[in-house]
């Protein structure tokens, strides 16, 4: 026997493999092609051929991830819905990270086209500069862009997985023609966090993830307008029924006092944050909480919002804001505003 027959009885199992696999992704082709919908591109078909998952291959995943396995996969990959917003934003989550290319959202992305505030807070730019002429408007465009990225998943007996974020929140006077529609304030926030996957209940109530991270905020200013700070938290997610809730306790990290730009942030924007979702139908309500428990100086804030179908990626939303922290430029300034406009991606 040569040893050109000998290497290709050898290498005859692998070639039968990749026969099969290349007819079983040209049957695949022929089989989204001709079940999928319309909003599904042919690039997206290649590549769930290409991946080579099954049914059986998303269904193990979402097992692993303790995700109910009632969540199904048709011959068209789409998934029916299961009752909790939750499992769905994770599973769904899951899905996505798998292109590489996809950034998921984190916090609620939105552009509030007209925010109204009851008297915009203008002491902190005088004294930075008491020649300049400041005239902000009582009303502005306020808009959050919020994304995530997760480094690793399965972590500790693949019960966590490790994201890292990026959110910016912007104040811009777009209205304000003689002051060249400046941005008033800019708010960037980036974070990282372990995300543990719970299913602790009692009385119905589930703890369905627990998160532990680090946060930084700054506004990108310096000198007298330079706001900032850093935090260790963590992050109780219950649900029940239709209803969600975050309890989000933080501890602040001290700095040099020299070094200090707000060392007094932590009094105004309390020691924890409250939220809690609610949807009926499509439509969703949601409360934000915060407070420093100081009963002798109690600062704190409360917000509230709701979202509504306009189509399918885009949402009408209302925003109510009353309190302190609205914008790190005003940490120690009461704000009240009211402002509406669309969104683009919920909590939940």
């Amino acid at each position: 026997m040569t040893k050109f027959m000998l290497a290709s009885l050898l290498l005859l199992p692998v070639w039968s493999l990749a026969a099969q696999a290349n007819a079983d992704r040209e049957q695949c082709f022929l089989t989204q092609l001709s079940t999928a919908d319309n909003t599904m591109t042919v690039g997206e078909i290649r590549q769930l051929c290409e991946s080579g998952e099954t049914r059986e291959d998303i269904e193990a995943a979402a097992t692993s991830a303790q995700e109910p396995v009632d969540i199904e996969v048709t011959d068209n990959g789409v998934e029916t819905e299961d009752d909790s917003a939750i499992t769905r934003r994770l599973f769904l989550e899951k899905k996505e990270a798998r292109n590489p290319f996809v950034l998921l959202p984190h916090k609620p992305n939105y552009i509030l086209l007209s925010n109204n505030m009851s008297s915009p807070n203008e002491d902190p730019f005088r004294a930075a500069d008491p020649d300049d002429d400041i005239n902000f408007q009582p009303w502005e465009t306020k808009f959050q862009i919020s994304f995530k990225l997760p480094v690793a998943r399965g972590l500790f007996n693949n019960r966590a997985d490790l994201f890292v974020a990026y959110t910016n929140r912007s104040f811009w006077q777009q209205f304000n023609k003689e002051g060249s529609a400046p941005f008033r304030d800019s708010n960037h926030e980036p974070e990282a966090w372990l995300s543990f996957r719970n299913d602790y209940e009692l009385f119905g109530v589930k703890n369905s993830i627990i998160r532990t991270g680090i946060s930084h905020q700054s506004n990108g200013q310096s000198g007298e307008l330079s706001r900032s700070w850093n935090r260790v938290y963590a992050d109780f997610i219950f649900e029940y029924d239709d209803l969600y809730l975050s309890f989000k306790p933080w501890l602040r990290i001290n700095e040099d006092r020299e070094d200090d730009d707000n060392p007094d942030i932590d009094e105004y924007m309390g020691n924890f944050e409250l939220g809690a979702l609610y949807k009926l139908d499509k439509h969703t309500f949601e409360l934000m909480l915060r407070n420093n428990l100081d009963f002798g100086e109690n600062y704190g804030a409360v917000q509230l919002g709701w979202s509504f179908p306009l189509g399918d990626r885009v949402r009408g939303y209302v925003q109510w804001f009353n309190g302190y922290g609205e914008s790190l430029i005003d940490y120690d300034a009461h704000s009240n505003s009211l402002g509406i406009g669309i969104q683009l991606s919920d909590w939940l």
